[in-house]
């Protein structure tokens, strides 16, 4: 009986452990169903955008930057792809040095940083683009399913006013002015007086865009827009215009002689000349640089005649918003020249005001074009990625500031001052043909500490026409600081000047058509464009062409070339080594040659005393780290 039971309870025991499992797997069965349901029905757009997300992914289209190029469509700034990655660009600047403080630098990012590319950034960069990409398991794209929902735009191509050719000798100019003069810094630039574009323009020294180890400081920086200076003599060409425009002094009212200096109050400083010149009139007073007479003139045309005359003329304010780093100067109200009998009479010879370079030579400008002040031009015009015109830049006149009379007036001062004047260096003997004008000025720095003006330290500068008369070109030349004897404007800026003219006239592309030089050859062997290229190419590709030419420096690759005005058959390429780990010699070199050397490495200079160096460190051949500082101790010669 026991034993019956004993089955019966076992087979009851097994009927519930089947109906637990019964139940378990209905359960697991109605969770799943319920798990689909959710997935397929309540939540299906949040399961579909979930698992849309895990195999699509969304990308932006690199956009690629315009261009930037000179007048006649020599390129400067273009793009260089990385051949391994589709969307990896680098910017390259083909011309290397050659005008990068108008062209300017991008950044890391790509974004325009110094000089044009970052003024005309947004416009260079285009718009990217934006793709939608699907992609498989293992995140391959499958390219039948992914598509551009939006297109990249590139960005347009900016066509400067400036003309390669004419930067170049501009640039090497200002380098041999440098050298010979022992100057901190020169710059110059060239402007078409009656569309106020500008031709060239630059500081020396300068830098190498596409160095990624040089810091750039200073050196970035163009004096020609952004150094506001106490401008000196150039400026009584304005106190002139604002006596002849209203009638105050005629060209032949004599200024009575009055010795060396002027004394009209006993309690004032005295107005001084560097010579006593006997009578004179506005023009000789020009000639001779007097500021005795300018003094005077600035006295009988008043605060606010003279103060107006040189706002018209755009002092005190920026001459255009395209202009990077340009700044406005300072131009004192009426009531600030009369608090005391003798700043106004200073203002007539260029003290107490602040000027740029960029002010004062469209200033000359409106004098060469008749009496219309222009804006200064650096854009010519705007292109799509195909090349068709999108943008022209027209002449803009900002208003007339003088007579046409008093215009011509001034430019027969200024023709006098190099004929007899303080710029007899200025005239050729290469181009005799060419009658220029112009004006000096050798400005003493002002020195904060002592409140006095520095005769030892002072800004040198010439401004020119050329020709004096119909000028095709008006070109100011201005030297930071010259330490020979003959340190005047004359002296120094003049003949830097002179050679940039020469330079021009016997261009084969520059050369107005009307001077006709027979040095001048419209068809040469030597036209090809060798910079950039490896030092041996170059010489085969000459070769080949029958094309004379000659090697300057050391180094692997050609970064300038250089047609000589006293070998106009041939040209000189100028070689620098592109790589550099380690630290070249510069003794010897003159500050400024030291410096532009070691600005292709990642230092900064710290240097001590005057003249050349003597010694340096790191030492010569020694191998650079990063962050280190060259130190350099300099002598004068003797």
């Amino acid at each position: 009986m026991k034993k019956f039971l004993n089955l019966d309870a076992l087979k009851l025991m097994n009927l519930d452990a089947l109906s637990i499992w019964k139940v378990l797997v209905l359960g697991v069965i109605g969770v799943l169903a319920w798990q689909t349901f959710s997935i397929q029905v309540l939540n299906r757009e949040v399961y579909q955008a979930e698992t849309k997300s895990m195999v699509t992914h969304t990308k932006n289209i690199y956009a690629e930057r315009g261009q930037i190029m000179d007048r006649n469509g020599v390129v400067f700034a273009e793009n260089l792809r990385d051949t391994g990655k589709a969307d990896d660009y680098t910017r390259i600047f083909l011309q290397g040095k050659l005008a990068s403080q108008i062209v300017g630098k991008v950044n890391r990012g790509g974004e325009g940083s110094l000089g044009a590319e970052r003024v005309f950034d947004l416009r260079l960069r285009g718009n990217e683009g934006f793709r939608v990409s699907i992609q498989d398991a293992r995140k391959r794209e499958i390219y039948g399913r992914s598509e551009n929902v939006a297109e990249a735009e590139p960005g347009k191509n900016l066509v400067l006013t400036i003309d390669r050719n004419m930067q170049e000798i501009v640039e090497k100019a200002l380098k041999d002015g440098v050298a010979e003069f022992l100057a901190k810094s020169a710059s110059a630039v060239v402007v078409d007086p009656y569309t106020g574009e500008i031709l060239a323009m630059a500081s020396y020294p300068t830098f190498d865009p596409n160095s990624k180890n040089q810091g750039v400081g200073s050196m970035a920086k163009n004096d020609i827009v952004a150094l506001s200076y106490e401008p000196g003599s150039t400026f009584k060409v304005v106190t002139a215009a604002a006596a002849l425009e209203n009638g105050i002094v005629s060209p032949d009212t004599i200024f009575a002689d009055e010795g060396k200096c002027w004394s009209w109050n006993p309690r004032s400083e005295k107005i001084c000349d560097t010579h006593v010149y006997g009578d004179m009139d506005m023009g000789e007073a020009m000639v001779q640089s007097s500021n005795i007479v300018f003094g005077k003139i600035a006295d009988k045309v008043g605060a606010d005649k003279l103060y107006r005359m040189a706002r018209d003329f755009g002092f005190g304010m920026r001459t255009s918003e395209h202009l990077y780093g340009e700044e406005s100067g300072k131009l004192y109200q009426p009531y600030e020249l009369t608090r005391d009998d003798r700043t106004l009479k200073t203002m007539g010879f260029g003290h107490a005001l602040m000027a740029t370079p960029i002010q004062l030579v469209m200033a000359y400008s409106a004098v060469a074009n008749g009496g219309h002040l222009m804006v200064p031009q650096i854009v010519k015009e705007w292109r799509d990625s195909k090349g068709n015109l999108v943008e022209k830049t027209k002449p803009d006149t900002v208003r007339r500031v003088i007579s046409e009379k008093t215009a011509a007036d001034i430019r027969q001062m200024l023709h006098r001052v190099v004929n007899n004047g303080t710029a007899k260096k200025v005239m050729s003997k290469k181009i005799p043909d060419v009658v220029f004008g112009g004006k000096t000025g050798t400005a003493e720095k002002y020195n904060q500490e002592t409140r006095k003006y520095d005769r030892d330290h002072q800004v040198a500068s010439f401004i020119g026409l050329a020709p004096v008369e119909n000028a095709r070109f008006v070109c100011m030349v201005l030297v930071d600081d010259p330490q020979t004897a003959q340190h005047h404007g004359g002296n120094t800026a003049g003949p830097i000047f002179r050679r940039i003219m020469e330079g021009i006239y016997y261009h084969p592309e520059l050369s107005p058509a009307s001077h006709g030089l027979a040095l001048v050859n419209a068809k040469s062997n030597c036209d090809d464009d060798y910079v950039g290229m490896l030092a041996n190419a170059a010489k085969s590709m000459a070769a080949a062409k029958n094309c004379p030419v000659k090697f300057e420096g050391e180094g692997n690759r050609v970064i300038s070339e250089r047609r000589d005005d006293s070998d106009s058959l041939g040209i000189t390429l100028i070689l620098e080594d592109m790589d550099g780990g380690k630290m070249p010699n510069l003794k010897g070199l003159s500050l400024k040659d030291a410096l532009e050397i070691a600005g292709n490495f990642r230092m900064s200079v710290e240097y001590t005393g005057k003249g050349r160096v003597v010694a340096q460190s790191p030492k010569a051949d020694e191998m650079l780290r990063k962050g280190q500082v060259c130190k350099l101790t300099l002598k004068e010669r003797g």
